[in-house]
């Protein structure tokens, strides 16, 4: 850990081990698990209900190399030990946890399966973290599709399992964010006083129909699931109905957030009647300083700070995938001469520490 700087990443990433089923799931379900498995080319893919997935291979190809192979740059994702070791060698206090295929599991179709699929990786998580639970903090898979069935795990992993924020896609199937079906699960974020976290990939956006790589449909997936979410929040009335609530908006990069914002202004100036469940402008919403976007530490920072101002922006490292700087996630922040350290301690430490409520 580093001394001079608090540093809390709001979004790291765990991978889901084959072990795990078979120790966390009822033994009843152990033959429909979560399996990891190789396609025709040696590649790892998941098959989950029946289906291998994602596609490897045609248009719209997902992590081509392989699911593991993309997603566990580090075995720190799997070995919780390691993991504190590689947070040392980068100056990580605090590391805030995501799976990645748990991250799909809300798209499920079997009610029962999805919901122990989610508990099992839950309880699998919070063993992860009981390792140093004051610096591994962990969110949940949560059964999305069946809100009650979402609201009463979202509730057992924040009180009995000490996870520090729930976590959904931009959307649900044909569920958006601001859909009324969503309404119990942000009152409940605002009583157990957690954020929502919403995270990148998923939805139901078919770019797979227009790109012919995955390098496009990964650069152009993550900022648009992003700007969906914050449009359908803010332009929804999400904050306007819930006063209470935090929400964070992750892996999609801040550079694209003033020019979005001031987009959304300008619409509801001119077309203020489409706009009823909203009072003010979205921008206005915006700097109550509610909604909190994670960056890496992309080229044009100081321009979003310059813009958003110091209360928004939040650090990530996305460890271990393969687009994260690892090891030098931290330092090529902190080295920057474009930075004041008030920006540095706001995305680091201040921030995060308001988004959690531990502030």
């Amino acid at each position: 850990m580093t001394a001079k700087q608090t540093v809390i990443d709001v979004d790291g990433h765990t991978f889901e081990p084959d072990e795990l089923w078979e120790r966390y799931l009822p033994r009843s379900l152990h033959a429909r698990r979560p399996r990891l498995v190789r396609d025709e080319r040696g590649t790892t893919r998941y098959e989950l209900e029946g289906r291998i997935i994602p596609s490897g291979t045609g248009r719209g190809a997902w992590v081509p190399e392989g699911m593991r192979e993309s997603a566990v740059h580090r075995e720190g994702a799997v070995d919780p030990k390691l993991r504190l070791e590689d947070m040392d060698l980068e100056g990580i206090d605090v590391a805030v946890l995501y799976g990645v295929v748990s991250l799909g599991f809300y798209a499920m179709d079997d009610r029962e399966l999805c919901n122990a699929f989610c508990r099992a990786y839950n309880d699998w998580l919070a063993d992860y973290c009981a390792t140093d639970p004051e610096r591994l903090k962990g969110t949940p898979a949560l059964p999305l599709k069946w809100i009650d069935d979402a609201c009463v795990e979202a509730e057992r992993v924040v009180r009995d399992l000490g996870f520090v924020s729930l976590t959904v896609p931009c959307a649900v199937g044909e569920r958006n964010a601001d859909d009324p079906e969503n309404f119990a699960l942000y009152e409940l974020a605002q009583t157990l006083d957690v954020p929502v976290g919403f995270h990148a990939g998923g939805g139901r956006f078919a770019y797979k129909n227009f790109v012919d790589s995955y390098a496009q449909l990964h650069a152009l997936e993550f900022p648009f699931n992003i700007m969906f979410a914050m449009t359908t929040l803010l332009c929804g009335g999400v904050l306007e109905r819930f006063p209470r609530l935090r929400v964070a908006l992750l892996e999609a990069g801040v550079g694209w957030a003033p020019y979005y914002l001031e987009r959304l202004d300008e619409h509801y100036e001119h077309r203020t009647d489409e706009f009823p469940n909203i009072t003010k402008a979205p921008s206005e919403y915006f700097a109550e300083g509610r909604m909190f976007i994670s960056t890496e530490g992309e080229d044009h920072l100081p321009h979003a700070f310059d813009a958003l101002g110091a209360d928004s922006i939040v650090w990530a490292s996305d460890y271990p995938h393969w687009d994260s700087s690892f090891p030098r996630s931290v330092t090529k922040v902190t080295s920057r001469s474009d930075l004041t350290d008030e920006q540095r301690r706001a995305m680091f430490a201040t921030n995060p520490k308001r988004l959690y409520g531990w502030a």
